[in-house]
């Protein structure tokens, strides 16, 4: 494409250099130079890369409309002299369908040098004047791995965050009970009353547990497999209250449930879990059903379920519906990663609710 001749050549040679993506616009947006690296990291052909900026990026795909309107607004910022340095944070789709996160940099472009202080160029004959705007140089530096680190972060703040609103507000609870009735015990030096201090200490030993398992990356979670007996497990689970107190008229249903690869301490957690929701909240006489089948290993009821708008959202850590921890499906979602499975919620054929562990199968 024919150089505008607006735009002094000297700019051609300072973007050539760049190690990073680099081009220059006129001052219609049209990309009249560009060096090198940014046609080894995108791919794009000599159209797009000359094309009108950045209408010919959102029409060939490569950005969305709101990433193109946030471009040209900066751009015309600098073409205007309204700023000499903008930075646009944008996400492209390259000619291989990858994506990458770039931060580009603006900086307005006169006959007689660049603005922000670099080195002026020499008088070479180009057409605006000293001083004048004449076009804009943009610098692309691929910023995809501290965007994804800063996003990691964040998501361990918000972990952080939850964890310790959970720690502070659940284990309030059985930390009173036990102090009570310790303080009882003094008093009347009956020592059957230290029992449901013991309970509530039992329970503040597995919300810590619940905690630590929260807060690891399911890959640094310690997995011993071993053939486990689904029926077994859940009716252990059932019948020893590890999973709390099931309704009066709650009924057990084990179906085609098999062994079961996967850590044993760590499955009982997540069917444990998974039965206490059922019993929070399938109502007073649920028929609640475990198996295995083509999707996986599930639990499900035949209570009123949950809306669909809700799914997407209740394994989320410290997301309850009914005023609970927000602990117990986050807690699932997270056994179920450390073992390479997949947590998915629906309804369950009866109308209720159902987890499923998809991945897990039984060995039988």
């Amino acid at each position: 494409m024919a150089r505008d001749d607006a735009v002094p050549t000297y700019a051609e040679s300072i973007v050539a250099a760049l190690g990073d993506g680099a081009y220059v616009l006129d001052t219609d947006r049209n990309r009249v130079f560009v060096n090198d690296r940014l046609r080894e990291v995108t791919g794009f052909d000599e159209a797009v890369l000359h094309g009108k900026h950045p209408e010919r990026i959102v029409a060939e795909g490569h950005w969305d409309e709101a990433a193109g309107d946030r471009f040209r607004a900066a751009t015309e910022r600098v073409l205007a002299g309204e700023s000499d340095d903008e930075r646009v944070q944008l996400t492209t789709r390259l000619a291989d369908g990858s994506t990458i996160t770039s931060e580009t940099r603006l900086t307005p472009l006169t006959a007689d040098g660049v603005r922000d202080g670099n080195e002026k160029g020499a008088d070479d004959g180009n057409d605006a004047a000293p001083g004048e705007i004449c076009g804009v140089i943009g610098v692309i530096r691929d910023v995809t791995d501290r965007v994804e680190r800063e996003r990691e972060l964040s998501r361990l703040n918000e972990r952080l965050e939850r964890l310790a609103a959970f720690l502070s507000h659940d284990l309030k609870n059985p930390l009173s009970v036990a102090r009570g009735y310790v303080e009882l015990t003094r008093d009347t030096g009956d020592v059957d009353r230290l029992d449901p201090a013991d309970e509530a200490l039992e329970r503040m030993e597995a919300l810590i547990d619940e905690a630590l398992v929260l807060v690891r990356d399911p890959s640094a979670i310690d997995v011993t497999l071993e053939p486990v007996d689904l029926a077994a497990l859940a009716t252990s689970c059932w019948e020893s209250g590890d999973a709390g107190t099931p309704p009066a008229d709650a009924t057990l249903v084990v179906e085609d449930a098999g062994p079961v690869t996967a850590d044993r301490a760590l499955l009982r957690r997540a069917v444990g879990n998974l039965l206490k929701n059922a019993f929070d909240h399938a109502g007073d006489a649920p028929t609640i059903r475990v198996g295995v089948d083509d999707r996986g290993l599930y639990v499900a009821d035949d209570g009123p379920g949950i809306a669909a708008a809700d799914l997407d959202e209740i394994t989320e850590f410290g997301v309850s519906k009914d005023g609970g921890t927000g602990i117990g499906l986050a807690i699932v979602d997270r056994v179920a990663a450390a073992h390479g499975w997949e947590l998915v919620v629906d309804e369950s054929d009866a109308g209720g609710f159902r987890a499923t562990l998809v991945g897990a199968e039984s060995t039988t």
